[in-house]
């Protein structure tokens, strides 16, 4: 910020903390509303002193504090070659972004006129088979299927026939032939 004269005394320009805030927007409200004139222009000229010692005008003062530097000053300018550099790279990757979305629209109408014409049917078959669970060609005994899901699991027997095509007299009768082969380990 540039410092303001005031008469002889240089001042910087500064906002108002918020016991000042409170004062000021007091004086203004008491020269806004006082019935009596010489009231509301004695708060006025204590308003404007107010302003004037903080290095503002009394318009940016009731604004909030001092107007903000012109938006020209904040941007850096360029010579006439940055600008022409600038607006060329921006032209650049502007074109580079539409040539990029050209060529994924070409592969894409590619692609689609390749699937309309069955040329990747392999690949998608090969897909299919690879998504597909694996299953054994080799089918397991179902006897000692059930054997083994009699001896390492709790299901129920009605189940163990559901999953080996046992009926539920075979599976009860090896149930009770591996309870006495059991007790003839013991």
């Amino acid at each position: 910020m540039q410092p303001r004269t005031l008469g002889n005394v240089i001042a910087e320009a500064r906002t108002f903390d918020e016991a000042e805030q409170t004062r000021f927007r007091n004086l203004l409200n008491l020269a806004k509303e006082s019935p009596y004139e010489g009231e509301r222009s004695a708060a006025l000229a204590a308003a404007e002193r107010m302003a004037k010692s903080h290095g503002m005008t009394l318009e940016e003062a009731a604004g909030g504090g001092p107007a903000p530097k012109r938006p020209e000053s904040r941007f850096p300018h360029f010579s006439r070659k940055q600008a022409k550099d600038a607006f060329g790279l921006a032209k650049a990757a502007r074109m580079t972004d539409a040539w990029t979305e050209a060529d994924k629209a070409r592969r894409d109408a590619a692609m689609e006129d390749a699937r309309q014409r069955g040329l990747d049917e392999a690949e998608r078959r090969k897909e299919a088979v690879a998504r597909m669970p694996r299953s054994s060609n080799r089918k397991r005994d179902p006897k000692s299927h059930a054997r083994v899901l009699l001896q390492e699991t709790s299901l129920p027997m009605a189940e163990i026939c559901a999953l080996t095509g046992l009926d539920i007299y075979q599976v009860v009768g090896m149930k009770l032939k591996m309870r006495r082969d059991d007790d003839h380990c013991r």
